[in-house]
């Protein structure tokens, strides 16, 4: 399994050139209050969406074991911090005003991951920090407690929304804090036997999550960008962990069946 789904290093060079205009568009259409669903808003963010993806996910010139260990770290912290940051809001401020906070935190993944991957990689190469193989995961049975509570969590949600009463209530919260953690606790739980060559599966299906949710995020952008594209952004908010689980898990499980793991 030699791919990694990244792409050729030169993508970063044009994801910069794309950057300067998309961001300088984006924010005059948030400065000028002028967020109708026009075609410049979808051209704003498929330009953005596009943009960060060449710049997160092309190669570096030396992409060795350090380089892509320093990937899966900075990718693991970017997925959390957003994953935070929007349970800090559903709590904060879950009222009209959190369709807006949900449309502003399309690119959290995105931009952390490029802050926190190149700095480190700056950090590495001049000396000042030792890459380690140790991650930030969570105890296995934690994943078991995670599937626990993403069924009932996931039921409210599916309730909510496709019910009359969607009016941004404390359970339209509950559903989405704790369908959220229970994600987290499944998609972050170490596996029995971690090992380096799980941590390669799991970074290859963080990359490919990463990409699944984004690309939906241009066809929704494309097909359906009117009042609609709200439901579809609350829709789309979990589908990186989503992905990640369904694809890493199929990965286990084809490994497994070769012979080469065994996990409880």
């Amino acid at each position: 399994m030699k791919r990694d789904y990244l792409l050729p290093s030169r993508f970063r060079l044009w994801g910069w050139v794309l950057l300067v205009p998309s961001v300088a568009l984006g924010l005059c259409l948030v400065r000028n209050w002028r967020l109708r669903f026009d075609w410049l808003d979808e051209l704003s963010v498929i330009g953005l969406t596009v943009a960060l993806l060449f710049i997160g996910f092309a190669r570096c010139g030396q992409e060795d074991e350090c380089v892509a260990a320093l990937r899966l770290k900075a990718l693991t912290l970017a997925v959390l911090a957003e994953y935070m940051v929007l349970v800090v809001g559903t709590l904060a401020c879950y009222e009209l005003a959190y369709l807006d906070f949900v449309a502003y935190n399309l690119f959290t993944v995105l931009v952390a991951f490029i802050l926190l991957f190149y700095g480190l990689v700056w950090l590495w190469r001049k000396g000042r920090i030792v890459v380690s193989r140790r991650m930030w995961l969570l105890p296995p049975v934690c994943r078991r407690i995670g599937w626990v509570l993403a069924v009932p969590f996931a039921v409210v949600c599916l309730c909510v929304l496709f019910s009359q009463d969607f009016g941004l209530s404390w359970l339209d919260e509950a559903g989405v804090v704790g369908l959220t953690v229970a994600l987290l606790l499944i998609s972050f739980s170490r596996e029995w036997h971690e090992d380096e060559y799980i941590a390669t599966l799991r970074s290859k299906a963080w990359v490919w999550a990463v990409y699944v949710s984004y690309i939906i995020l241009i066809m929704g952008t494309v097909s359906i960008y009117g009042e609609v594209y709200l439901t579809f952004l609350f829709c789309n908010l979990f589908t990186v962990p989503v992905v990640f689980i369904l694809k890493f898990r199929w990965m286990m499980y084809k490994l497994s069946k070769e012979g080469g793991h065994h996990d409880k």
